[in-house]
């Protein structure tokens, strides 16, 4: 970004949300920005001048993936460490993300990136590093956090942010919570993806399938009431089109980590002195892509019924949740206290 001399800088403030599937950014000025979180380069001298680029990201990145090497860095929510390729494309992604934000000239960027709950050490301090590449300020916080702080449920609340590669869980106990309060299930939207692939791969051997269409379907369809109305779509059979019954499939796919989710809300409810269990259990709230799958609070409600009166919320933007929660916490706290609450690194 080129700065005009003479010109004080000042400081502009992002929430950025670099997830599996889908990255955002949100700026102090209202704008936003989403982009799928995949990065590919071309293969050899044909697909350079099939691409007319030297890379490409995002959407372009899958629509091309047949003559491109494609990165996906993000893999359960996190930088992969040790893969240079794959931190090469963290660092472009988040370039791109944040070019997407169109942020004025001479201004100091503020970022607030979310990461998951229990995201190690060395993947933070890689995306620590890759983003002050970008970013005169960074904090990185945790995912669940930033809903949390969006939803103003800072006290005797469970967020579950259900993700592409990973769900995350929090117990907000009215501070910044630590790792005994939060937990991060490597199951999500990715998870659902492989299994109903391999249902419809079993009822169906002849269809013509992939990760990307099961992906597909699950988002359109996705549901876990058994009593739902059939599911009929067309999928191709040697090329040609047939409809196919994915009911059962697509409740069988939905339903899979359901016990998981329960399992990790009891522990965070047994986390609570029992005075405030009441109130924890009825301000659990979802949030994340997966949360719009039709029926998962009667399910998870059900699933918790022993342990009184529940009730489940979900928010209303499951993109940009975690984004917006951290654009206001970078709002809201002077920089000097950032490393009180999240993970700090300044550009030089």
């Amino acid at each position: 970004m080129a700065k005009s001399k003479g010109m004080l800088e000042s400081n502009y403030f992002v929430g950025i949300d670099l997830g599996t599937s889908r990255s955002e950014i949100v700026t102090e000025d209202g704008i936003r920005g989403v982009a799928e979180s995949v990065v590919g380069w071309p293969q050899d001298i044909i697909g350079l001048k099939v691409l007319g680029s030297s890379i490409a990201i995002g959407v372009t990145a899958l629509e091309l993936r047949e003559f491109l090497e494609i990165s996906f860095p993000l893999e359960n929510g996190t930088i992969k460490e040790g893969v240079d390729r794959d931190i090469e494309a963290a660092e472009e992604l988040l370039k791109h993300v944040i070019s997407l934000a169109l942020i004025p000239e001479n201004k100091k960027i503020c970022g607030v990136i979310g990461v998951p709950a229990k995201a190690s050490s060395q993947s933070k301090k890689i995306l620590r590093e890759i983003a002050a590449k970008q970013l005169s300020q960074v904090m990185l916080i945790s995912e669940p956090f930033a809903i949390a702080y969006r939803e103003e449920r800072l006290n005797n609340s469970i967020i579950v942010d259900m993700g592409a590669g990973t769900t995350n869980f929090c117990a907000m106990k009215g501070k910044v919570p630590d790792e005994n309060n939060q937990e991060s299930l490597k199951k999500g939207g990715n998870f659902v993806d492989q299994i109903l692939l391999d249902a419809l791969k079993h009822k169906y051997p002849d269809t013509q399938l992939t990760i990307n269409i099961a992906k597909r379907l699950k988002e359109k369809y996705g549901t876990v009431e058994s009593g739902a109305d059939n599911i009929v779509v067309k999928l191709r059979v040697k090329g040609k089109l047939q409809a196919h019954d994915i009911t059962e499939e697509v409740v069988h796919a939905c339903s899979s980590f359901v016990p998981n989710i329960v399992e990790e809300i009891e522990r965070l409810i047994m986390s609570f002195d029992p005075d405030f269990q009441v109130e924890a259990m009825k301000n659990i709230v979802l949030a994340g892509g997966m949360s719009r799958i039709k029926g998962y609070p009667a399910v998870i409600k059900e699933g918790l019924s022993e342990y009184g009166e529940v009730n489940i919320h979900i928010i209303d933007d499951e993109t940009y949740g975690v984004a917006e929660g951290a654009l206001k916490i970078g709002n809201d706290i002077p920089l000097k206290y950032w490393s009180q609450v999240g993970d700090m690194e300044e550009s030089e």
